[in-house]
């Protein structure tokens, strides 16, 4: 089974629920927290809300059932760790720098090593047992490589036109280069990640089943932000949102979003259990 949780990822995630609290309820709360325009302001307070009602939470669950031993806690606790890393760096990345601005930096360097660390301690065997003969491996697999692919199909879809016609993309002629995060970010690393894990999900490689959990726990966390926000453009006037753009935003994650609950239910209730027999669940 997966090793017991080192105490320093225990301290790291409870001070990265902490902070996450303190860092959202500053964007909610104080009215001149974010000095950007006033649709990207909008669009950060969206984020901050959908961080502390759903990101929050599904890290301290996670956790709570990784130290109780729960093989489908430690899934959780590992996506939502992901999540966290990918939402802070955008928001250390993207946000106009303020006093808040080392809260982020933290928030990130906690979330992204607490993350890695956690990931080379948990042993992927016992997760490839746990739903082997429960899912359609290449049903999956097929999927994270359509969200991979729609997702990709999204950002492109405003950068080649734009670099064909030599201009500049109407997103950021609208809001600033620091638009183009997301589209770097994802298809440098989202992309490739959810096609080569789908492609090994598919063949049945066992290090795939436990990196598509991560992935599609992940994929859901991020359903929040990024539907609340497309919601949030659509019914402003700051922002451009195409038709395309709306479909591409919201098909991928709910089709992630069914797949994971789908692949934590097909987990054996059975592998719900103590990390080794006789070693406590924390160490």
């Amino acid at each position: 089974m997966a090793r017991p949780i080192p105490r320093w990822q225990l301290v790291a995630s409870l001070a990265i629920v902490g902070l996450s609290v303190l860092a959202t309820a500053l964007g909610l709360l104080r009215p001149e927290h974010y000095r950007d325009a006033d649709a990207l302001v909008t669009n950060y307070r969206v984020q901050d809300a959908t961080i502390l009602l759903v990101g929050v939470p599904a890290l301290a669950a996670g956790l709570y059932a990784t130290v109780r031993g729960s093989l489908r806690g430690r899934i959780v606790w590992l996506g939502a760790l992901a999540f966290m890393a990918y939402i802070w760096f955008s928001v250390v990345v993207q946000v106009s720098f303020n006093d808040a601005f080392f809260a982020y930096l933290v928030l990130f360097a906690l979330s992204l090593w607490t993350f890695v660390a956690a990931l080379l301690d948990t042993d992927h065997e016992p997760v490839h047992d746990a739903v082997t003969g429960r899912i359609d491996a290449r049903r999956y697999g097929l999927g994270l490589v359509l969200v991979g692919l729609a997702l990709a199909a999204l950002w492109l879809s405003e950068l080649v036109p734009a670099a064909l016609a030599g201009t500049v993309p109407v997103l950021v002629q609208e809001t600033g280069p620091q638009a183009l995060f997301s589209h770097v970010l994802d298809l440098a690393v989202v992309v490739p990640a959810l096609v080569v894990v789908g492609v090994w999900l598919r063949r049945e490689r066992p290090m795939a089943a436990l990196l598509a959990g991560v992935l599609f726990v992940m994929g859901t966390l991020l359903a929040a932000p990024i539907s609340a926000m497309t919601l949030a453009i659509a019914a402003g006037d700051g922002i451009t949102l195409t038709p395309l753009a709306a479909a591409l935003s919201f098909a991928p994650v709910v089709v992630v979003a069914g797949l994971a609950v789908a692949y934590l239910r097909a987990m054996r209730p059975g592998d719900a259990r103590p990390a080794r027999e006789g070693r406590p669940p924390v160490a």
